[in-house]
C-alpha cells in the first residue's frame, strides 16, 4: 500500500516515511529510499573535554582534524566515527579524557537544508 504524505514537519517524515521525495520551488530535487538517505546523511563525532586546546593538540598530533563549533569538537574521519573509544584513549592517555563522545547524524531537516543551499 502506497500513502502519500506531505509535511514540513521533516523530522516526522524522516520517522514514518519509507521512500522520501524532496521538493524545492517546485521542482522534485531529490527522490530516495530511507535506506539510502541514511548513507547520505553525513555523520560526525562530537567530544567534549575540560581542556579544549590541549584536546585539540593532541587530536592534531594523533593525525586527526578536528574541527570547532561552540565548545564542541567534531571528528568527520571515518575512523573516528567507527571507532570512537580509540578516541577517548588517544584523549585520555594524554591527559585531556572527553566529559562526553558521541557518534551524531544529520536529520532530514539539515539534509533538505544542505541540499537547498539553506533556503526553505
Amino acid at each position: 500500500m502506497t500513502v502519500f504524505m506531505s509535511s514540513h514537519i521533516l523530522t516526522e517524515v524522516d520517522r514514518l516515511a519509507t521512500r522520501i521525495g524532496i521538493i524545492h520551488k517546485g521542482q522534485l530535487i531529490e527522490e530516495l529510499d530511507t535506506d539510502k538517505l541514511e548513507k547520505l546523511r553525513s555523520k560526525h563525532l562530537e567530544v567534549q573535554v575540560r581542556d579544549l586546546e590541549g584536546a585539540l593538540a593532541n587530536l592534531q598530533s594523533a593525525g586527526y582534524n578536528p574541527m570547532l563549533e561552540g565548545e564542541t569538537i567534531l571528528l568527520d574521519e571515518a575512523h573516528a566515527i567507527d571507532h570512537p573509544d580509540d578516541i577517548a584513549q588517544i584523549l585520555a592517555n594524554a591527559g585531556t579524557p572527553p566529559t562526553r563522545l558521541a557518534v551524531e547524524q544529520q536529520n532530514l531537516e539539515e539534509h533538505f537544508m544542505q541540499l537547498t543551499g539553506g533556503t526553505k
